[in-house]
C-alpha cells in the first residue's frame, strides 16, 4: 500500500509539474514593448477592435498570449470592412498568434494554404446605363444594357507566393454578340489580369492599378510593380506598358512605356494623404515626347461621413498650350458592406477632368454592321459636374447601385461630334452578386 501511495504522489508530483509548465507555456505574459500592443492599440483607436468587451481597451494592462488572441480573433472577423493596411496588420498578428489562434478553434490562412491552394470568387452583374436628353448624333458615353460576368482566380504557391487571374465576359443584352472590345480584342477582354504576386510587395504581369484616387490612372498595366514601407507610409512604383490613350505631344498614341510612383501616408487611423506621380513615354517613331501626371489628395472619417479631395495636373512636354487640372471632392455618408445585409451609403461628388488629364479615355471602336461607332466609358474624362447616388445591400452578396451625374464637356471632341461646353448627362442603374 505504501509503495502504490508513493507511485500515486510521484505521478501527481510530476503532472502537477507538467501541468504548471503548460499553463505557464500556454498563457505567458506577451512581453512589455512587444510591437502586439501597439498593433492591437492602433487597431483599438480606428475601432476594429472593440477592447476588453467592455467597449475599452486597457492598454496599461499586460496581456498573455490567449488574450492578445483574442483580441486578434476578433479584429480577423472584420477583415472585409478595414483598409489594406489595416488588413496587413491583422495578417501580421494572425501569423504571431497563429498557435494560440489554433487552440481557440480561429481558422488561419497561413494554417490552411495547403488545404486551399486554389480560390475562385467573383461577381455577376446587370447594369442599365443611359444618356437623357443626349444631343443628337453624339456618342459621349455607352448607353448599354449589358451583363457581366467576372471571375477571380487565385493559386496560392506558398509563401505568400500565389498566381492570381481575373476574366470578364460582357455582352449587351440586346446583342449577345458584341463584347466589351472587338473581336480581334477579344481575349485581350477575358482576360483582364493575370500576375504573380508575393503578397504586397511584389507584382509581375498585366494587373489593375489606380494610383492616388484614380483621376489620371484607373485601368490595367502591363509590367513589374513593387512597394515597400511600414505601417505609416507606403511606396509603390511601376515599371510597365499601357495600352490605353495617352496624348503625346498633339497627338494621341495607344502604345506607351510607363512609370509610376505612388505614396500612401497613414496620419491617423481615419486619416489617409496620397501623392501619385505617372510618366508616359512614347513607344513609336511616329511621335516624339512624353505625357507626365501628377497628383494629391487625402481622405478622413468623421464619424459616419467619409470625405475625400484629390487634384491632379498633366504636363504635355511638346505642347506648351495644353496644361490642364483635373479635381475631385466627395463626401459618403456610412458604407455599403455586401457582406452587411440591409447596409448602405449615398454620396455626393463633384468633379473637374480635361479630356487628356485622364489617361485612360477607354476609347472603344466597334463593328456595328456597315460602320464603326466610336465611345468612352470612363465618365470623368472631359466631364465637369456633380454625381450623386447610393449603393444598398438587400441581402448579402448583393449589391444595388444607383447613380446620376449631371454637367458639361470641357473640351471639343470630334470622334464624339462634341464641343466644349455641351450639356453631358448620364444615368445608372445596377445590380451585383457576389460569389
Amino acid at each position: 500500500m505504501k509503495k502504490s501511495l508513493v507511485v500515486l504522489l510521484t505521478l501527481v508530483f510530476i503532472l502537477g509539474i507538467a501541468g504548471t509548465a503548460f499553463a505557464a507555456n500556454a498563457f505567458s505574459d506577451v512581453p512589455a514593448g512587444h510591437w502586439a500592443y501597439s498593433a492591437v492599440n492602433k487597431l483599438a483607436a480606428a475601432g476594429v477592435i472593440d477592447g476588453m468587451g467592455d467597449g475599452t481597451f486597457k492598454g496599461d494592462k499586460t496581456l498573455t498570449r490567449y488574450e492578445m488572441a483574442t483580441f486578434v480573433a476578433r479584429a480577423m472577423t472584420k477583415e472585409d470592412k478595414v483598409t489594406a493596411e489595416q488588413r496587413a496588420l491583422i495578417e501580421k498578428l494572425a501569423n504571431e498568434f497563429a498557435n494560440e489562434l489554433q487552440g481557440l478553434g480561429v481558422r488561419v490562412q497561413r494554417l490552411e494554404d495547403n488545404a486551399n491552394k486554389i480560390v475562385i470568387e467573383g461577381n455577376a452583374r446587370l447594369r442599365y446605363d443611359d444618356q437623357p436628353g443626349k444631343p443628337a448624333g453624339t456618342t459621349t458615353f455607352a448607353s448599354a444594357k449589358n451583363i457581366d460576368l467576372d471571375i477571380f482566380a487565385t493559386y496560392n504557391i506558398g509563401d505568400s507566393w500565389a498566381v492570381k487571374t481575373e476574366s470578364e465576359w460582357l455582352r449587351k443584352i440586346d446583342n449577345p454578340y458584341y463584347a466589351s472590345d472587338s473581336e480581334t480584342d477579344m481575349m485581350d477582354g477575358q482576360c483582364k489580369q493575370l500576375y504573380i504576386t508575393s503578397g504586397k510587395h511584389f507584382m509581375v504581369g498585366r494587373h489593375t492599378y489606380a494610383p492616388g484616387y484614380g483621376l489620371a490612372l484607373n485601368s490595367e498595366i502591363q509590367g513589374i510593380q513593387y512597394a515597400t514601407g511600414n505601417d505609416n507610409v507606403t511606396a509603390i512604383v511601376n515599371w510597365a506598358h499601357t495600352s490605353d490613350t495617352a496624348r503625346i505631344g498633339d497627338d494621341e498614341n495607344n502604345a506607351a512605356d510607363l512609370k509610376t510612383a505612388e505614396v500612401i501616408w497613414a496620419l491617423s487611423p481615419k486619416t489617409n494623404i496620397r501623392a501619385d506621380f505617372e510618366r508616359v513615354e512614347n513607344v513609336s517613331s511616329a511621335i516624339h515626347g512624353y505625357t507626365k501626371y501628377c497628383g494629391l489628395g487625402g481622405d478622413t472619417k468623421i464619424g459616419d461621413f467619409t470625405v475625400t479631395a484629390a487634384a491632379s495636373k498633366v504636363d504635355l512636354n511638346t505642347d506648351a498650350n495644353y496644361d490642364a487640372k483635373a479635381y475631385l471632392a466627395k463626401i459618403q455618408y456610412k458604407v455599403a458592406d455586401k457582406n452587411v445585409a440591409h447596409s448602405s451609403d449615398v454620396f455626393v461628388a463633384y468633379s473637374k477632368v480635361p479630356r487628356y488629364n485622364t489617361l485612360d479615355q477607354d476609347d472603344e471602336t466597334y463593328d456595328s454592321g456597315w460602320s464603326s461607332s466610336v465611345y468612352r466609358d470612363n465618365y470623368l474624362a472631359n466631364f465637369k459636374g456633380t454625381q450623386v447616388g447610393f449603393n444598398y445591400v438587400p441581402m448579402k452578396n448583393t449589391m444595388i447601385t444607383v447613380w446620376y451625374m449631371t454637367g458639361k464637356t470641357i473640351d471639343a471632341e470630334s470622334a464624339y461630334s462634341l464641343n466644349a461646353g455641351d450639356d453631358v448627362k448620364m444615368v445608372r442603374a445596377q445590380a451585383q452578386f457576389f460569389f
